[in-house]
């Protein structure tokens, strides 16, 4: 994810710069009953993480590396499903176009979530200085990976045991160390790090990215499900979203009926545990037309519904245009008359980088020297964005 950004501009003051956690904090004491566990929940997340530093003499290189890719040499599964991850794309060419034109201090503060480790800075950084070509060749590239939530000071983290749900320190003489095992790693507040923005950014009452706090008021919360339950089932390193057609048809419900004067489509947020969708660059739009005798569509006869929450950049603030998303429980309706057809479509289209396909890529192309690095990498983010629409439910319906 990158943060909204003004079009033609730079992105604007939306820090990710992380506040402590609640609960985090809570996890934190809670853990530490576990005489001699070297874990303090409260400050895992404290940003800008700070450096690695020396690895232990004795381990081997693969134990000192910080490549994904070394890790995945014992852990095959959880690295091949990360690769597939939105994760591991967050150091995507939209955000380099953009990091190239920002300052030292703006690269900071995105690079927090985007390519969280000291070292991806400072590989990025270095790179920077050198050529574009090399950007995409290095740490950073990475993106969210391995070590970016489960390393600290060369320290493993990682959840408790799987079966018996132990906690604390396990045998320091297995491979790098051993690791800590932590109940903050099933906890939502873990993804709340780079999923929540803070109350003083809001817009309208609301920050851009609510998605932690959309959660806590959500019956799935109260059903003791947290955002690993469907992002990462059976611990999968997936963190499928709203660009994943099964992940958002698993969590709506689409319904459909006639009647003498038309056709009705209703889309429901069943089974999503948050605002549907959480974020402001998406767009979900509700489809309906008439057909004729052929089965073409009758385009003067389509009705729309936008399931979206719309903002724009305007006089030197962020203000809220509209906000129609579906918390959990609600719905959203489209009515259509049969238009003297005998035959209605209806379908769902979601569109995951609305804003940025829409608005802050075509501005920054008209803006950024042609020709530049920035603006062949805005140009591919482009390109790559116009790929991500997708429809679902799509249905006819009969005249009764």
């Amino acid at each position: 994810m990158s943060e909204l950004q003004p079009p033609g501009r730079r992105v604007l003051g939306v820090t990710l710069s992380l506040f402590c956690l609640c609960g985090a904090a809570a996890l934190a004491q809670s853990d530490a009953q576990s005489p001699g566990l070297p874990f303090n929940g409260a400050n895992y997340w404290q940003r800008p993480l700070a450096p690695q530093g020396a690895p232990p003499a004795d381990w081997t290189k693969l134990e000192q590396s910080l490549v994904p890719a070394d890790c995945g040499r014992c852990h095959v599964d959880q690295f091949q499903q990360w690769r597939s991850s939105r994760h591991a794309h967050a150091f995507s060419p939209g955000l380099v176009g953009q990091l190239l034109t920002f300052d030292a201090a703006s690269i900071a503060q995105c690079l927090q979530c985007h390519a969280p480790l000291a070292e991806q800075l400072a590989d990025f950084e270095t790179k920077r200085a050198q050529s574009i070509a090399q950007i995409s060749q290095g740490l950073a590239e990475a993106g969210n990976g391995c070590g970016g939530c489960h390393l600290r000071h060369h320290q493993h983290f990682g959840p408790p045991q799987r079966g018996t749900g132990a906690t604390g320190v396990s045998q320091m003489t297995a491979p790098h160390g051993g690791v800590v095992r932590t109940a903050l790693f099933e906890s939502s507040e873990f993804c709340s790090a780079c999923h929540q923005f803070p109350a003083d950014l809001a817009v309208n009452g609301k920050p851009l990215e609510n998605t932690y706090a959309e959660w806590k008021v959500s019956p799935q919360a109260q059903q003791g499900m947290t955002c690993q339950s469907c992002h990462m089932p059976d611990r999968q390193h997936l963190w499928r979203g709203i660009h994943d057609p099964a992940m958002v048809t698993a969590g709506l419900t689409a319904r459909t009926s006639v009647d003498d004067l038309g056709a009705h489509f209703e889309i429901a947020n069943t089974g999503t545990g948050h605002a549907f969708p959480t974020y402001a660059v998406p767009r979900i739009v509700m489809h309906a037309v008439a057909l004729d005798n052929e089965g073409r569509a009758k385009r003067t006869t389509e009705q729309l519904q936008v399931i979206a929450r719309i903002v724009r950049y305007q006089t030197g603030k962020w203000i809220e245009i509209s906000d129609t998303r579906l918390m959990p429980g609600q719905t959203a309706n489209l009515a259509i008359a049969w238009n003297g057809s005998d035959r209605v479509r209806v379908w769902l289209e979601v569109i995951p980088d609305y804003y940025y396909q829409t608005d802050v890529f075509p501005n920054l192309l008209e803006t950024l020297p042609a020709g530049s690095a920035a603006a062949q990498l805005i140009a591919q983010a482009k390109l790559e964005a116009a790929t991500s629409p997708f429809t679902l439910f799509e249905t006819e319906l009969r005249r009764p």
